[in-house]
């Protein structure tokens, strides 16, 4: 795979010549648990711990809206396979999964009329359901591993910031937007585009990558859509978890879902 130029400052970094570099802040060592540093804050049972939430919480937002096939569990899944394109380390990867899996958790706080309408919303629906991301940083803010810089919550709560500009909630362009929440963005985008909903049709993979590909510098981060054209060989069979079952009846009998990302990744 294509490893990105950007010198690594932690989850913030920066295009050569694109931006003033910032210094990633780093953690303090964990006492509790022996823990380098390396993790972004987290011992290795913490981590293990809040991805088990992250995953959980993920699949309840899946199941309130039973129209959605596992959309957190692939937009996890795909996350962390561009995490790793471009050139993450283990445990960015990992927090930019665990991110992924929570996005929409700010969803739980839209009104059903609105999450569940049957068709395009209003503009005055719109409003309330781009305070989404913000909602959802408040459900995540009493869990302390979540909170870090960069950190989970930085991720849900600008995953739909554009790279132009014109995304929400607060208008960030470019590498003010968090790494990992230009990671999920497109993700997240493929994923929805590839699923069928009541008012529009599904695209096809090309179609949708094709769409993603188009909307690179205005949308989504150039280095990341050249990350996902990267992966072509394997989003196909990474998509197709998402294909036939809603997430109230996925197996349970799946190889843990960092285990599907670095075989995935391997296979690359």
């Amino acid at each position: 795979m294509a490893k990105n130029a950007e010198q690594e400052t932690g989850m913030y970094t920066q295009n050569p010549g694109t931006g003033t570099k910032r210094a990633a802040t780093r953690p303090r060592k964990s006492e509790a648990c022996g823990c380098s540093g390396k993790c972004g804050g987290m011992g290795a049972c913490a981590t293990k711990t809040a991805h088990e939430l992250a995953e959980s919480l993920g699949r309840a937002v899946d199941a309130r809206d039973r129209r959605l096939f596992q959309h957190s569990t692939v937009v996890a899944d795909l996350s962390s396979l561009l995490a790793q394109a471009h050139g993450l380390t283990p445990r960015q990867a990992e927090m930019v999964h665990m991110a992924a899996h929570l996005h929409d958790v700010g969803k739980i706080g839209i009104p059903d009329s609105i999450l569940l309408k049957p068709g395009p919303l209003t503009d005055g629906e719109w409003q309330i359901m781009r305070r989404h991301p913000v909602i959802g940083v408040e459900i995540l803010k009493p869990v302390t591993v979540f909170c870090g810089r960069p950190g989970v919550c930085e991720i849900v709560l600008a995953h739909h910031e554009r790279f132009d500009g014109t995304g929400y909630p607060y208008g960030l362009s470019g590498n003010d937007i968090p790494l990992g929440a230009r990671i999920v963005a497109v993700a997240d985008a493929l994923s929805a585009m590839t699923e069928e909903r009541p008012y529009r049709r599904s695209l096809s993979l090309s179609e949708a990558v094709a769409e993603v590909a188009r909307c690179s510098g205005t949308h989504f981060d150039p280095c990341v859509v050249r990350d996902l054209l990267s992966l072509r060989g394997v989003l196909e069979g990474l998509l197709q978890t998402a294909a036939t079952e809603p997430c109230m009846r996925a197996e349970e009998t799946l190889a843990p879902l960092p285990d599907v990302c670095r075989s995935l990744a391997k296979s690359a």
